[in-house]
């Protein structure tokens, strides 16, 4: 039985780096500036699903992204964004993100569903390729999913295998956020057998990622990550969770496309 959705946890730097970061982080530039660029591709990942399946299973995941001019892109964490106020070391602008469904439970009714999140972000560049910043999310869905925020430090560089970037990371919500993802109401005890649980909001888990992303010739690469994430607050309290840390890993393959 699935206990918590490993997607709502999930760091947007654990896909290919090469362009879904450079799409709202303020690294130094790695590659010539591009009118428009695509990338496609997928891989196989242990400790997400965007479904809501047991977050120890490893499940292919497809990826996708799609730039112009660095300023409006997609891609499949971040959903659409638009860098409203983009400089060489700083960048700050809105994105309606997926907001991933929380899985299915016997017992309980009011599971988060796919839906959206209307967010604001910032990210500012620091002396030696460290980048600080984060972003704060709303639910804009109806389905009173709350508020969630993000803050981060990230260090890349450029090594003889590729480009590696660290980030440590935490996060939170308010007490409509978590109690939706981590909580348990008494009708849902009574029916489910889990005791009764409600956080109060606030922090709710610090981790850390280093993700490899390796050119394969001028169209091609392959990214690797792993991620290491505890839980915190209240939210380590949850009966839902099965433990009280979460790791993840996995492997993308991309092809990109580009304009001039």
């Amino acid at each position: 039985m699935p206990r918590i959705l490993a997607a709502l946890i999930f760091p947007a730097v654990l896909l290919f780096s090469g362009q879904a970061l450079a799409q709202s982080q303020p690294y130094e530039v790695v590659e010539a500036s591009k009118t428009w660029k695509v990338d496609v591709g997928g891989g196989f990942v242990r400790g997400f699903s965007a479904t809501g399946d047991n977050s120890k299973d490893v499940n292919w995941t497809f990826w996708g992204s799609a730039s112009y001019k660095d300023v409006v892109y997609a891609n499949g964490l971040d959903g659409i964004g638009w860098n409203a106020l983009k400089r060489d070391d700083f960048r700050a602008g809105v994105q309606l993100r997926p907001r991933f469904s929380a899985g299915d439970l016997e017992g309980f009714d009011n599971r988060p569903d796919l839906g959206a999140d209307a967010t604001f972000y910032a990210f500012k560049r620091l002396p030696g390729n460290v980048v600080v910043g984060g972003r704060v999310s709303q639910d804009v869905t109806g389905d009173d999913a709350g508020m969630t925020w993000n803050a981060q430090i990230g260090h890349q560089r450029i090594t003889r295998v590729g480009l590696l970037q660290v980030m440590a990371y935490g996060r939170g919500g308010d007490a409509d956020r978590l109690n939706r993802y981590f909580g348990v109401t008494a009708d849902e005890a009574a029916s489910s057998g889990y005791r009764q649980f409600e956080s109060d909001g606030g922090l709710s888990a610090l981790g850390a990622s280093a993700l490899l992303a390796v050119p394969i010739g001028a169209r091609y690469g392959v990214g690797a990550f792993v991620n290491y994430e505890e839980y915190m607050g209240d939210t380590r309290n949850s009966p839902l969770l099965d433990e009280p840390h979460i790791w993840r890993a996995g492997i993308i393959g991309v092809a990109r496309f580009n304009g001039v």
